[in-house]
């Protein structure tokens, strides 16, 4: 008898099972840093009981292997020197990797857009949906032209999380997530995590993040692997506030960015590819002043950076991105009650 897949929702809290013998309902937290000799662990810097759960999940969640960082920027810099790529397609997208790529630019690394014509041996990073307008790439479309020129693709999936989108199901080599936002949800614990289809491939990064050492804390790991419990509700309510926020905007404001409007440039593509369209929105106002001034009128937005936290956040990109337009807020839906974030949103933009 062939078994039915679990759904996401049931594997991030059950994928894990059995994999500590301990008689404990919640994993229990490991802060040691040594082991006795003679056991399956040795050295917290190689592996950790918690670390290896939480890591279980992660792979389950995406089907393949997953190696977890210190954070979303560290898996970045991770993955890119794991390629070692001579040259790398990239457009746009969130900043720290661009801060990442300007360090390879210094020794010699080529960057390129996403419209060149691939070559053997390049990264193709792609992300999807893109920081901070949501815009949404072809996953599978640029797995085929990556493959046929003998590219490796990676896909920034941070936005979508697991339970949305999964890359390596469409074609990609490996998949990035900083599990600082949607996986860990509550804006208390830093990290990141690549996931690749091959286990010989993730014990080759294991192996390179024992030595560079850019492993998570054992508090930060044990709070992720917490988080991803509730990581199906919390993404399923986000997503849905943020689509009711997006559709009120609409005609309110200059522009909204989110994949749920059909006014989205990339919408049919999105109802394709991904599983809901998640809880991060843009907007543009008429005038980068309206935008600046807006956080400070909102109660109930609180004006921060990040995403994918249980509270929600506004923040004028333009602040830390100067990619940004300069009009754009970006706004991370939290799981307060939609009817007060819209009522928010009207008296901050007086409408």
């Amino acid at each position: 008898m062939v078994e039915k897949p679990l759904h996401p929702s049931t594997l991030a809290i059950h994928a894990d099972h059995g994999a500590e013998d301990t008689p404990d309902i919640a994993p229990p937290l490991h802060t040691t840093t040594t082991f006795s000799a003679g056991g399956a662990f040795i050295y917290a810097r190689n592996d950790q009981p918690t670390r290896h759960r939480l890591e279980k999940v992660l792979g389950a969640l995406e089907g393949g292997h997953a190696v977890t960082y210190s954070s979303g920027q560290a898996a970045t810099y991770a993955a890119m020197r794991h390629v070692r790529p001579a040259r790398v397609a990239v457009d746009r997208g969130y900043h720290g990797t661009h801060g990442v790529l300007a360090r390879l630019a210094e020794e010699g690394v080529v960057l390129t857009g996403l419209d060149a014509d691939f070559q053997k041996g390049d990264l193709i990073w792609l992300e999807t949906p893109k920081n901070p307008t949501c815009e949404v790439e072809d996953i599978a479309d640029f797995a085929k032209r990556a493959h046929a020129a003998g590219a490796v693709l990676a896909v920034d999936s941070t936005f979508a999380t697991p339970l949305l989108q999964n890359p390596l199901a469409l074609g990609a080599d490996i998949v990035m997530h900083s599990s600082t936002k949607f996986i860990s949800g509550h804006s208390d614990a830093m990290g990141g995590v690549l996931v690749v289809p091959e286990s010989g491939q993730a014990e080759q990064l294991r192996n390179e993040r024992t030595i560079s050492g850019a492993i998570p804390g054992a508090l930060e790991t044990w709070l992720t692997l917490r988080s991803l419990r509730t990581l199906g509700v919390r993404v399923a309510q986000q997503s849905a506030s943020a689509a009711r926020l997006a559709q009120w905007l609409e005609g309110r404001v200059a522009r909204v960015w989110h994949p749920s409007l059909s006014s989205h440039p990339a919408y049919e593509l999105a109802q394709r590819q991904m599983r809901g369209p998640g809880g991060v929105l843009a907007i543009e106002l008429d005038t980068p002043e309206a935008a600046q001034a807006l956080p400070a009128r909102l109660a109930l937005f609180q004006d921060a950076t990040s995403l994918g936290g249980v509270e929600s956040l506004i923040e004028w990109r333009r602040k830390v991105d100067p990619q940004a337009p300069q009009a754009l807020l970006r706004i991370s839906v939290g799981l307060e009650a939609v009817e007060d974030l819209i009522a928010d949103l009207q008296q901050g933009l007086d409408i």
